[in-house]
């Protein structure tokens, strides 16, 4: 797959040729922007398997400066000697290369550059049809990959502008259908990275879960599935449940935030990433936003997601009776050894005290080591905030599920952390908890006992707007009682997840 798709870029650099054969200089000079981003592509097929694509430049748009250290941190020097040759190797270019070339030798060269464009096809598995694998080449490889995935985004970013009266003029037509007298706390918990199987209260080997392991009200859920392999795909169909298929929907329609508004609840958004893009979307339907970014320059300006818990405190001592909150933490991101402190570094050794590279194999005990700390780290942060909607002495639920999961080098293909454009199982399958208040199963002791019956069945992020809002007895005209799970009709989710290029997936065919 590297020669075809190496063969295909050469194709395409050389096949103008025989048009510039008289001012070739001209030529490089205005090929100079993609030797210049061909490092960068390069890195991402090193990284994450794949040419720069849509997902690729969404990373890079919606990350910061300390974010991307922790993922190049240990190719700097790599790269930088890397960087330094290619650029004399430019210069030796731009000054040996002559300004005219022979016609017959610009003919030949543009002549077998289209043979070579033209016969790649035939190579291809999968497709069979032959024009469909000639135009998806031009999808996947450089340049062409990186001006599809920039259109691709524009067009995204033109879509969320030109539909914005949409959004901000849609309703749920939300309402609470039950009386209830008494202080209402209904908490989302959106985890980072979380994989199903690194959990010890899902079987795992390590006892990752000490804390929700032991707790009284609390479900964990077999089956649950992602809705995207990247956090920007991920959350806002979380939030939204369109569904995999339907991605673009979520540009037209408001989020789980504002039923709960139109019900007569007062909604946060609490968070310690950087929640830009399409997510922000729906940060902005909430009543306050509190954004504890990290100022990775200084020592005592990071925001754990233990402190997520304490701004949960004091959201708790504010005024009035109900209450939704979305908590997005940090989670189990890579750097997994910078998510928690060093006193939750118990298993080791970990890249607390051991560096390593993110896509070193070499490391692979060190850094799921380090992964599985910052999952203890988690357990104990949603504990943490079950103990303090408990004392509250509220009808009340928290809900965690992860945004995706995690690779870590678990077979033959190496793959590690998740923006690989053909999502694993390892990413698909997500941890989802639920723990409820003993006064909402007073309330509605039915929908609980639904929820218990449906532990071992198939669940997608796409249940979870339904879930909730009539988990507190909230209803809108579009809820779907087969995608409920504490109703009886509930039908099992066909789980499909979103990859690349928006290609949609199922999680059952994932490998």
């Amino acid at each position: 797959m590297a020669l075809l798709g190496a063969l295909a870029c050469l194709g395409l650099l050389f096949l103008p040729v025989f048009l510039f054969k008289k001012n070739l200089r001209l030529y490089l000079n205005l090929l100079l922007p993609i030797f210049l981003l061909i490092p960068f592509d390069l890195g991402s097929i090193i990284l994450f398997g794949a040419p720069i694509n849509d997902s690729t430049i969404l990373l890079v748009l919606n990350t910061n400066f300390h974010e991307a250290m922790e993922l190049i941190g240990g190719y700097l020097f790599t790269l930088t000697i890397g960087i330094a040759f290619y650029g004399v190797g430019l210069l030796l270019l731009f000054n040996k290369v002559p300004n005219t070339m022979p016609s017959k030798t610009a003919s030949y060269t543009s002549l077998i550059s289209l043979i070579v464009i033209l016969a790649l096809p035939l190579f291809d598995n999968g497709i069979k049809e032959y024009f469909t694998n000639l135009r998806s080449r031009f999808y996947t490889i450089f340049p062409t990959s990186l001006l599809y995935a920039a259109k691709m985004n524009y067009a995204q970013y033109q879509l969320v502008n030109s539909t914005r009266q949409e959004r901000e003029s849609f309703k749920f037509n939300a309402k609470q259908d039950v009386n209830i007298n008494g202080k209402q706390l209904y908490i989302l918990v959106i985890g980072e990275s979380s994989r199903y199987d690194h959990w010890g209260i899902n079987g795992y080997a390590k006892n990752t879960s000490p804390h929700l392991s032991k707790r009284e009200n609390l479900i964990s859920f077999n089956d649950a599935a992602a809705g995207g392999f990247i956090t920007e795909y991920a959350i806002p169909l979380l939030l939204t449940g369109v569904g995999a298929d339907n991605f673009n929907k979520h540009y037209q329609q408001k989020s789980i935030v504002s039923a709960f508004k139109e019900a007569g609840f007062a909604t946060y958004w609490l968070t310690n990433q950087v929640d830009e893009g399409h997510i922000s979307i729906h940060i902005q339907e909430a009543e306050k936003q509190i954004l504890l970014i990290s100022d990775y320059r200084a020592t005592k300006n990071v925001h754990r997601d233990m402190e997520l818990v304490e701004t949960l405190k004091k959201i708790f001592t504010e005024p009035g009776d109900k209450k939704f909150i979305v908590l997005h933490t940090s989670g189990s991101h890579y750097d997994y050894s910078v998510r928690y402190p060093d006193y939750f570094d118990i298993i080791k050794p970990s890249n607390k005290t051991v560096f390593s590279k993110s896509a070193d194999k070499r490391f692979k005990d060190v850094l799921v080591n380090s992964y599985d700390n910052s999952i203890l780290y988690t357990d104990t942060v949603v504990d943490s905030v079950i103990t303090l909607v408990s004392s509250q002495n509220a009808y009340s639920s928290v809900t965690y599920i992860s945004d995706h999961g995690e690779n870590l080098f678990d077979d033959q293909r190496n793959l590690s952390q998740h923006a690989y454009p053909v999502p694993s199982k390892y990413i698909a399958h997500v941890p989802y908890f639920v723990w409820y208040s003993p006064l909402l199963e007073k309330i509605f002791p039915d929908k609980i006992a639904n929820l218990k019956l449906h532990r071992n069945a198939k669940i997608s992020s796409e249940n979870i707007i339904h879930t909730i809002t009539s988990m507190s007895g909230v209803r809108y005209s579009k809820q779907d009682s087969s995608k409920n799970v504490t109703s009886p009709y509930f039908k099992n989710n066909e789980q499909r997840i979103l990859g690349a290029n928006k290609k949609v997936y199922s999680a059952a065919t994932l490998k």
